[in-house]
């Protein structure tokens, strides 16, 4: 009883669960179908929802999940869509809306997350740019520097930076400019001097110098204190002066400032301690850099140069001098290629007719017995009649055709070459050759390999155009004309073709816009066969009515038209780099050592004045028995810019109407 009870308990709680089913499913299809609906009526918010309601009822519904996930990405794509729209149009706060809104819906969205933290990355960077801003106002250059530095490096793309990037990098421009500008007013290389000196003590000589320019002199502990010069120089700049004096004594200088040398010897050893190397990076754009590199390292005997064939980079490490001629000679063969437009035509011209007139006679006749199944017999051959033989049917035809053929075929392909580069056009097809080999096996089935290789079939045009600088271009033609004849089979299923061909080889040497036809290539073949009955067809006019005659005749001819057009003109050198100065064979100098007296560039002044300079009395010449010490040599009364006071000397130019007096120092007369 109990358990007929349980059975009616289960039973009902069975169909309970049941119906229970069956209502949560029709609920979630009505919310699935309601949010479908929703979504293609452009209510993405709503059918969202819906469908999410949907698989929250039946967890287990793969396409309720699936339809859910695709409505919910697609809502956040647009999202970040609109949001990037609206950050193209300065509105930051909307787009940084849609950007989160559009997280809120899909997480793992990257889009939107990548625009997120595009926003916050810009504006920290801008607080970076206007901090910069504030530190450059107040003139903390290197502060200023580092800040918008760290901008660039989180941010380089952002405008704001790259803006006060070029703001900071013209004002740096500038006080380079100014330091130079002030360093060339106040320097007194360019002051003009007289020397008169015979084997005076080089010591003596930069004193002499250091006391009435004002040029500050420092000399190396190698260099010798008995070293003399000889110099008789008139109204020339320091600069020129003090190198021909080194020049003499295998001597070198290195600036220090605008009014300061160091001088050092001429010895290996010692220009690798002194002399000051620059590094710099030459961006190749139509050279090429592996011969801008050999070039370098044979005429200039460049040791320190290393190229980037990724990104056509040179990069080079030597002296100013040497990386200013470099770039001459860079500059010189770094110029683009010519190019030209080649407009080309070509015209085949075929006539072909084909004739056969006359009379067609049979060939043959043929006369049989009649063959019975057992055969004749010899007596049955000699009781056969007229009547019993065989005679094979005969026929008579008269032919009348004539048939001419004409074609022209045209090919008018342009194309665009460099110079000095091969171009080619192929008009036509790939035939395919079949080639078969039989490779013995021991069960005397040998294996077939084939292979196929393809022939170039058509009209075929090679040029390498060479553009000059008088407008005219010089063109290496070559030109095949192909077809196939016949087909040759070849054993174990091999193929081949008899392939016609003509060609022509030529160069010619046009005008820019010259048009040039090239004619001839003429092939022609003339065949006539005639079937005559014998006898009667041999007879002068009687004969060609009672023959058959048929012929062909086949003419081809091909032009071809050729026009080049320059599109780019070879680059005319300009004569600063066409003719570098590269120095001497042991030193690289950006300029010539030459003495041009000052007063040639100066206008002369209508009452010039006296010489104020100083004079080295000519009995302190001769009692000077003891050398000058070995000390750096440093004028004794100079002021902060390396000048004597009281005994300027201002720099001759051609601006300057009344320009100083050149300093002068007598002749030494040794003892």
């Amino acid at each position: 009883m109990k358990n007929t009870r349980l059975v009616r308990v289960f039973k009902h709680a069975g169909l309970w669960t049941l119906v229970s089913v069956v209502i949560a499913g029709c609920a979630g299809m009505r919310y699935h179908d309601d949010g479908l609906r929703l979504v293609s009526e452009g209510k993405q918010q709503e059918g969202i929802a819906s469908l999410q309601k949907a698989y929250q009822i039946e967890p287990t519904n793969g396409q309720f999940r699936m339809d859910m996930l695709k409505a919910t990405s697609a809502y956040a794509n647009e999202l970040a869509k609109r949001a990037d729209e609206a950050l193209k149009n300065q509105k930051v706060g909307e787009a940084r809306d849609l950007y989160i809104n559009a997280l809120k819906l899909e997480p793992s969205n990257a889009h939107a997350s990548r625009g997120l933290n595009g926003i916050e990355l810009d504006a920290r960077s801008a607080r970076l740019v206007s901090e910069s801003e504030r530190l450059l106002a107040d003139g903390r250059m290197e502060a200023a520097r580092a800040k918008l530095d760290t901008a660039l490096t989180e941010n380089p793309a952002n405008k704001g930076a790259q803006r006060q990037l070029a703001v900071m990098m013209e004002r740096d421009e500038k006080l380079r400019d100014e330091l130079v500008e002030k360093a060339a007013s106040q320097s007194v290389m360019k002051k003009p001097v007289t020397l008169q000196f015979r084997d005076a003590n080089l010591r003596m000589v930069f004193e002499a110098l250091s006391r009435t320019t004002g040029l500050n002199v420092i000399l190396d502990r190698d260099v010798r204190a008995d070293l003399k010069t000889t110099i008789f120089v008139k109204d020339a700049a320091v600069e020129d002066t003090v190198d021909l004096i080194l020049l003499q004594n295998q001597l070198e200088k290195r600036a220090i400032n605008a009014n300061t040398l160091f001088i050092f010897p001429a010895t290996p050893a010692k220009q690798k301690e002194y002399q000051d190397l620059q590094v710099r990076s030459f961006q190749i754009a139509n050279a090429d850099v592996k011969y801008l590199q050999t070039l370098l390292k044979t005429v200039l005997k460049v040791k320190d140069v290393s190229v980037d064939e990724r990104s056509s980079t040179l990069v080079m490490r030597d002296t100013p001098d040497a990386i200013a001629v470099a770039a001459k000679v860079i500059a010189a063969h770094d110029v683009p290629e010519p190019e030209i437009m080649l407009e080309v035509e070509v015209l085949e011209i075929s006539h072909d007719r084909l004739s056969n007139l006359g009379i067609q006679f049979p060939d043959s006749i043929t006369l049989s017995t009649p063959a019975p199944a057992g055969g004749l017999t010899v007596g049955a051959l000699r009781a056969l009649t007229r009547n019993d033989l065989l005679v094979s049917s005969l026929g008579l035809g008269v032919n009348l055709k004539l048939q001419d053929t004409d074609a022209n075929i045209l090919a008018s392909p342009r194309i665009r070459a460099r110079n000095k580069e091969k171009a080619r056009i192929l008009i036509g097809d790939r035939v395919p050759i079949i080639t078969n080999s039989v490779t013995p096996t021991t069960s005397g089935t040998g294996v077939v390999t084939g292979s196929v290789q393809y022939q170039d079939v058509g009209l075929k045009l090679e040029f390498e155009p060479q553009v000059y600088n008088d407008q005219e271009v010089g063109i290496r033609i070559a030109l095949e004309v192909s077809s196939i004849v016949k087909e040759i089979a070849g054993p174990n299923g091999s193929l081949a073709y008899q392939i016609g061909t003509r060609n022509a080889n030529t160069v010619v040497r046009l005008m820019d816009g010259e048009t040039q036809i090239l004619g001839g290539l003429i092939s022609s073949g003339d065949r006539n066969t005639a079937s005559k009955l014998p006898g009667l067809g041999q007879l002068p006019v009687l004969g060609k009515l009672l023959s058959n005659n048929s012929g062909t005749d086949n003419k081809t001819e091909i032009v071809l038209s050729i026009t080049p057009h320059i599109l780019r003109a070879p680059a005319v050198l300009d004569a600063s780099i066409r003719n570098v100065y590269s120095g001497t064979e042991g030193n690289i100098r950006e300029h010539a050592m030459q003495l041009d007296p000052i007063g040639m560039l100066r206008v002369p002044a209508t009452n010039p004045p006296k010489s104020t300079a100083a004079t080295v009395p000519r009995a302190a010449a001769r009692v000077l028995p003891t050398p000058v010490p070995s000390l750096p040599i440093l004028p004794p009364n100079t002021n902060g810019s390396g000048s004597t006071p009281g005994n300027s000397v201002a720099p001759a130019s051609i601006e300057s109407p009344a320009p100083s007096d050149p300093v002068q120092a007598v002749e030494q007369v040794p003892q």
